[in-house]
């Protein structure tokens, strides 16, 4: 599962400029050692647990800002004086690779490819002209080798996929031209030009454009998988230019910024499968989606609804992944972490005291990986849980 990249960035850091021009970057070099482990449950000579000996222990591996994870790698980074060093961390917390960057260079984003997941780390170089140029580089998440780049784009990454936004005209109102590259070559796969389709987002295998008030879903190769009007959305063009879009589980894109306004979309169809919910997320053990509203909902990848399940009136969906769904709330059946937790393949509720265990006392998870490995914590700085061995609770 890969978590949403709207999360990442420092607001106004996510792209490069002049201002750290005589900084220095680095690329992925191997690490392979343990994270640092906080409530030990066995510490080795060093006073320090490494992350497979410490059971449930929460994983510190000094990430500042939101991470993203892919096949259960974890990416984020930590500010240093004078950079940024990002780190790539298992699920049971070794840190795999770590590489710096300008701290104006703070955009990243890990992204599903046809031969694995990507890490596209942004960057700067000096141009032609003498300034510096905005690039980006793609590298494997799991090795930190270096796939391609770096390719010089227009300007930020904005989030919704490999998209990134040249300045606006005199510098003042929305982004400019849009330019998505591919996250498997770093090639152009679409640019804005004069009356082009615009660039909305790349989900994963799917590019969503807007061709006036159509809108447009593509595969990489430029093959039309289907269209609708944007109005069917309760958008505009405009509107859904800048409205966030999330990919998940790959198939599915959650689109709306909250507040029971958000449409949960099939994008190898179009199709609605939910609208006027709050969030959603997808389990790969149970190959199920998960809405919430009012109530929390079950669906079939194919949109057939398969459960309904209550939700205390001030619950909200924290984390969706490893056969869970988990809700936090202050009231009703949650335990007394806030926190609630049900079986995403029929929605039933599991043992509480078992779940709240495995999150290390950290509250709700808002991730859960594949494997069970949790973020906990704030979310702008996580912490690490490790998977437990769940089969021998059984």
């Amino acid at each position: 599962m890969i978590l949403p990249a709207c999360l990442l960035t420092l607001g106004s850091l996510s792209a490069c400029s002049a201002l750290d021009a005589n900084s220095e970057s680095a690329d992925p070099r191997p690490v392979h050692s343990p994270a640092e482990t906080l409530r030990p449950a066995e510490t080795n000579d060093s006073g320090t647990a490494g992350a497979r000996e410490s059971g449930t222990g929460a994983i510190d591996p000094g990430w500042d800002v939101a991470a993203q994870e892919a096949e259960d790698v974890f990416l984020s980074l930590h500010e240093a004086e004078s950079d940024l060093e990002f780190r790539a961390v298992d699920s049971d917390g070794t840190i795999l690779w770590s590489a710096q960057r300008p701290r104006v260079c703070s955009g990243f984003l890990v992204s599903d490819s046809a031969d694995g997941p990507v890490a596209v780390l942004m960057d700067q170089q000096s141009g032609s002209s003498g300034s510096l140029e905005t690039t980006a580089s793609g590298f494997d998440l799991h090795t930190g080798e270096k796939l391609w780049g770096p390719v010089e784009v227009p300007g930020p990454l904005l989030g919704s996929g490999l998209v990134f936004a040249g300045p606006p005209e005199d510098f003042i109102g929305a982004g400019g031209p849009r330019t998505v590259l591919d996250p498997a070559s770093g090639a152009e796969l679409a640019v804005e030009d004069g009356d082009s389709p615009r660039i909305l987002a790349l989900l994963d295998s799917h590019l969503v454009l807007t061709d006036g008030e159509e809108l447009i879903g593509e595969d990489l190769e430029g093959r039309r998988l289907w269209t609708r009007p944007v109005a069917d959305l309760g958008l505009t063009a405009a509107e859904a230019r800048e409205t966030p879009w999330e990919t998940v589980g790959g198939s599915h894109a959650l689109l709306g910024s909250g507040g029971g306004q958000r449409t949960l979309i099939d994008l190898r169809s179009g199709d609605t499968v939910a609208s006027g919910i709050d969030g959603a997320g997808f389990d790969s053990h149970s190959r199920t989606l998960v809405t919430s509203d009012s109530k929390l909902h079950g669906f079939d990848l194919d949109g057939t609804k398969r459960w309904d399940a209550p939700l205390d009136g001030d619950g909200e969906l924290s984390a969706v992944g490893a056969g869970l769904v988990v809700t936090e709330s202050g009231a009703g059946e949650a335990d007394e972490n806030g926190t609630q937790t049900r079986s995403a393949d029929d929605g039933q509720l599991l043992d509480a005291a078992e779940e709240a265990t495995e999150s290390g006392g950290f509250g709700a998870p808002h991730h859960i990986a594949d494997s069970g490995a949790r973020l906990v914590g704030d979310p702008g700085s996580p912490l690490l849980i490790p998977p437990a061995d769940r089969s021998a609770k059984k």
